[in-house]
């Protein structure tokens, strides 16, 4: 009953494996080789390079352009400095490559007198709330936050934070989420730029979520933000829906030119630009989406499935969905249920947007109860992609 759904081409495959990436890192113990006499001898034999340039070259790999460039900030010639560093960040639960992925990062840390700078700061953390992992997390991922004032920086970022955010808990929320905050200055960028949200009529709710979640999108030279802001509202946007927020956070990673073509994109699949305007109202994300993404989901829904793109006029979201792992085998999964009558054909919208437990409910167990034969096809297409 089902060989001709079998021999499209939804079961191909090529379309539903799930590739691993190879994986690209060097297996080398970082910490151990070469031996330090080894490093020192390189350096004695040379005239032209440092021995901090050997160390970073030989211990971690940095090509001896940037090594080279480094090490006129690195001005040791031996390797205890460095190595105590290695050895203070290990005692507070840094592995050897996060410790490799801090130096690649901010080989400046190499520099510092771990106990009278670093700790000051890790103490303040943890006090804060952050365990161990979290720390370690926001110092690899931003380490360079070492080279921040506590007392002038660190500190009175936290306060502003709390100031708006009300508890430490969305304090580190905040910074987990975006690390990099903890270096901007907040009293020149966000508190004017709240201050623009408000008079545009955002609610403070809002504005308190978005610095929550988000802060990064708010810390921009007010002149630019503002701009940013009333390109929104020029849009229709309404300011006291969340859409406008969203919109806020889209429309702050494009530029204008950017966004025009980008609505140029849309209207080559049969939508006018006022068309395109309300979708953006309705999911502002679909703007974020590749153009080749958008491509390959419309052409495969309008063509492949022979669907109006109104579709995507009310389940704006599909554009956001993975093609390969959601997209391609739920529509082989409804053509099944449509070829049995169980569907109409105006359900493939909400069937592929829908969670996977409302899909599993709604689709597969019920139908799967009046007919065994949509559960055999069900583990067929799912056995080879993940909803």
């Amino acid at each position: 009953m089902f060989n001709q759904i079998r021999r499209f081409n939804f079961h191909d495959a090529r379309l539903c494996r799930v590739v691993s990436l190879p994986s690209l890192l060097l297996q080398f113990n970082q910490f151990s080789s070469p031996p330090t006499n080894a490093l020192e001898s390189n350096s004695k034999d040379s005239n032209s390079k440092p021995f901090s340039a050997f160390y970073l070259e030989n211990k971690f790999n940095f090509p001896p352009k940037r090594a080279l460039l480094y090490s006129k900030f690195l001005k040791f010639d031996s390797a205890e400095k460095p190595l105590s560093v290695i050895a203070f960040l290990k005692n507070h639960h840094f592995t050897d490559s996060e410790i490799s992925r801090i130096i690649k990062k901010w080989p400046l840390v190499l520099r510092r007198t771990p106990e009278s700078n670093v700790l000051p700061k890790i103490e303040f953390f943890r006090n804060l709330g952050l365990s161990s992992s979290q720390l370690v997390k926001i110092l690899t991922m931003q380490p360079n936050v070492l080279d921040r004032s506590l007392e002038s920086q660190i500190i009175p970022c936290v306060d502003f934070l709390r100031s708006f955010l009300g508890s430490d808990e969305d304090v580190l929320f905040s910074i987990l989420r975006h690390p990099s905050i903890l270096r901007e200055n907040l009293q020149k960028t966000i508190l004017p730029n709240v201050g623009i949200l408000r008079d545009a009529g955002v609610p403070e709710s809002h504005i308190v979520a978005l610095l929550r979640t988000d802060p990064r999108r708010v810390a921009l030279a007010p002149d630019t933000f503002r701009l940013v802001v009333q390109r929104i509202l020029n849009l229709g946007f309404s300011p006291d829906m969340k859409a406008f927020i969203t919109g806020l956070k889209v429309m702050r990673q494009l530029s204008a030119l950017s966004w025009k073509e980008k609505v140029r994109h849309y209207t080559r699949w049969g939508w006018s630009e006022d068309q395109v305007l309300v979708v953006i109202r309705k999911n502002p994300r679909i703007m974020s989406v590749s153009k080749n993404k958008i491509t390959k989901i419309l052409d495969f829904i309008i063509n492949t499935m022979a669907c109006d793109v109104s579709v995507f006029m009310a389940r704006p979201a599909i554009l956001g969905l993975s093609f390969e792992r959601r997209i391609v085998p739920r529509c082989a999964f409804y053509q099944a249920l449509l070829s049995k009558g169980f569907v109409k054909s105006s359900s493939l919208g909400l069937l592929l947007v829908c969670s996977h437990s409302l899909f599993l409910e709604k689709y597969v167990k019920r139908f799967g109860e009046k007919d065994p034969e949509v559960l055999e096809l069900y583990e067929e297409i799912f056995s080879k992609c993940k909803a």
